[in-house]
């Protein structure tokens, strides 16, 4: 019997959820292909792979799939992963480059500008490199790895460090946490990823398998970390406190009632035409 195609995403933050299926006790149940965030809603959606590991917006706009109850790639309250860096106040902003891979992110940022400051800047998709971002647009959207490289070096405002970047003045630049954001606004977690599957695929025991992966995952973040800070140069323990306090795998009551909160809001700025309710397996 063929193996089901799944597709889980390359950021460090989705290694946990899928830590079983890589390295560990689930290895030979699915045939997995590493992607970005908008390759596996792609891939979802064309019918290339059973299950995705899709940012959350994509659920909207993917017709029949469903969540896979239980695992997900959320932020409680700070998340350092995805971030908005801008060399003037947010309420001047009227450009921002945001990294090509990233969609649930994007409709977040808009959400806050129109929510906090009742404006709604230009988005421009760009490469992630922020030096090349903020040299053409007030502001960057970054996600991901590159985001956490990012805030190790530029966690703390630091002129001389920034000085390649600013363009005005002598002030640091300005950094926002969007998960934190979303937090002070609704008081509800934020939901960025979760797996989804393509209509159609017979799911017998899916859920079992992708929590039992995620367990492992989580089990394992110092394994993990140790790993991926040589691949990302990056210090292990700055990844593994990302890993185990930043990040949240369970989608909980909390979880889903800011997801559907979410999706509202994402309507009302115009990234959705309509909504549907969260549909499960």
């Amino acid at each position: 019997m063929a193996k089901g195609k799944i597709s889980i995403v390359k950021y460090l933050n989705a290694v946990p959820l899928a830590w079983g299926i890589l390295e560990g006790p689930q290895r030979e149940v699915f045939d997995p292909i590493l992607s970005t965030p908008v390759e596996c809603a792609d891939q979802l959606a064309q019918g290339r792979v059973d299950i995705g590991l899709i940012p959350s917006i994509e659920f909207q706009r993917i017709k029949g799939c469903r969540i896979v109850p239980g695992p997900a790639v959320a932020a409680t309250h700070r998340v350092r992963s995805v971030i908005l860096v801008s060399v003037v106040p947010l309420w001047k902003v009227r450009t921002v480059a945001c990294d090509s891979g990233s969609r649930t992110s994007v409709t977040l940022a808009k959400i806050i500008f129109s929510e906090f400051y009742h404006t709604h800047p230009d988005f421009r998709p760009a490469e992630p490199d922020v030096a090349n971002m903020l040299a053409q647009s007030d502001a960057a959207l970054v996600i991901g790895d590159n985001a956490l490289k990012f805030m190790e070096t530029n966690e703390r405002p630091n002129i001389e460090v920034q000085k390649p970047l600013v363009r005005l003045g002598s002030e640091p630049l300005q950094i926002f946490d969007l998960a934190e954001r979303w937090r002070f606004l609704t008081g509800l977690p934020l939901v960025f990823a979760f797996w989804a599957v393509r209509e159609g695929f017979p799911n017998s025991n899916v859920v079992d398998v992708l929590k039992q992966s995620r367990d492992f995952g989580v089990a394992n973040i110092p394994t993990i970390s140790e790993k991926y800070s040589e691949q990302l140069h990056i210090k292990k323990e700055f990844l593994q406190e990302y890993l185990e306090r930043n990040v949240h795998y369970y989608m909980d009551s909390a979880c889903l009632e800011g997801l559907e909160l979410f999706y509202e809001k994402a309507a009302h700025v115009g990234a959705l035409k309509s909504v549907r309710r969260p549909q499960f397996v």
